[in-house]
């Protein structure tokens, strides 16, 4: 009974910032549409090469099985082959995304239990006398993981090389291979080759650095306007969250961010300014932390807030003394701060502090 409450535990505490791209990748791939460009540009089936979106259906959820651990498939699509009613024939492509920084090395074995579990699903439902036909047969059932944490996956693809001397019986033992959707092996060229939701979603996914993120933000609500309104929407509710998930959460940081964005500012102004907001969340977050801390922690951190405060006031066009009467502090205590902001407006909370205390030292 204990280890089942370890093991529910676990599950609920899985890192945040897996949330945030699970739900959207699997909202977007939910669209037949974007789940076909999926198969063709990135899983590269030459067998979808040839379908369209019509034989497409999205499984409820009642059909997707679970692993040995009670995990379930994210998605399962059943694909009609074929136009004739007689010779049509029904196949299952189920997608696992791996969405956490380390590589599970149990995968094949975990794809081999959804594949038996919905195969035998497939065949208790099926008529006893239909499935003792000598023409019966089991829908194929096709697995894809898409795996975009920070290393390369190094985990064996087939269950072949799973099983200990499995390269010595050939065909004779229990084999499968299921394909691979390496986020990390995806040229930022490739990607942009094509322009959908999913494309602009994992570009800026590749680029989740906080820097590099925000360029691929700002580039890709460029790319999405062009799309819909629907498209933007989504792309915009996906990128909120990603960038809530690496900024801690700050709502503000994702505001400007995303308001830079929009505004479609080139290149080395958006960094610019986003190297900036990202250096005064930074010196809040210190600021924060300081105050809580020793009393020199406590002083230093209050300078640090006051640095920030001062530096939002003076990119308003505020006077000294109209922030310092804002702020309710004395004009003599905010006139050097404001002094150095004015001479060195691209500088952090942090480094006009040090300049602050180098002008400030006594002399010796």
């Amino acid at each position: 009974m204990e280890e089942k409450k370890t093991s529910e535990k676990q599950t609920s505490e899985q890192p945040a910032v897996s949330k945030p791209h699970d739900k959207g990748y699997k909202r977007d791939l939910k669209n037949p549409k974007e789940f076909l460009h999926f198969l063709r540009k990135y899983v590269k089936a030459e067998w979808a090469e040839n379908l369209n979106v019509s034989q497409l259906r999205l499984c409820d959820k009642e059909f997707i099985s679970q692993d040995y651990e009670g995990k379930e498939a994210d998605l399962i699509y059943e694909i009609t082959l074929g136009t004739d009613p007689k010779s049509k024939r029904k196949l299952y492509v189920f997608i696992l995304q791996e969405l956490q920084s380390s590589v599970d090395y149990t995968m094949v074995f975990r794809i081999m239990v959804y594949i038996m579990n919905t195969l035998l699903r497939y065949f208790m439902k099926t008529d006893k006398k239909e499935r003792e036909r000598a023409d019966f047969r089991l829908p194929a059932v096709v697995p894809i993981l898409f795996y975009n944490g920070s290393d390369r996956w190094t985990a064996v693809r087939s269950l072949r090389d799973y099983q200990t001397s499995g390269e010595l019986f050939g065909t004779h033992i229990l084999n499968l291979e299921y394909y691979l959707v390496d986020l990390n092996e995806i040229k930022e060229d490739y990607i942009l080759t094509t322009n959908t939701v999913l494309d602009n979603i994992m570009y800026c996914d590749k680029l989740r650095e906080k820097l590099e993120i925000a360029d691929a933000v700002r580039q890709s609500f460029r790319r999405v306007s062009r799309l819909g309104r629907q498209e933007e929407e989504e792309f915009t509710g996906w990128v909120k969250n990603i960038l809530l998930s690496i900024c801690g959460n700050k709502e503000s940081v994702v505001k400007a961010i995303m308001e830079q964005a929009r505004n479609g500012d080139e290149n080395v102004a958006f960094q610019y300014n986003i190297v900036r907001i990202f250096e005064e969340e930074k010196a809040e977050g210190r600021a924060e932390g300081r105050a809580e801390g020793r009393a020199e922690g406590r002083a230093e951190g209050d300078l640090l807030r006051l640095i920030f405060q001062l530096k939002k006031k003076y990119q308003k066009g505020k006077t000294a003394a109209e922030a310092a009467d804002d702020l309710e502090e004395d004009s003599a205590v905010i006139q050097p701060f404001y002094d150095l902001i004015a001479q060195y407006p691209q500088e952090s909370s942090e480094e006009i502090l040090a300049r602050y205390k180098k002008n400030n030292e006594p002399l010796t």
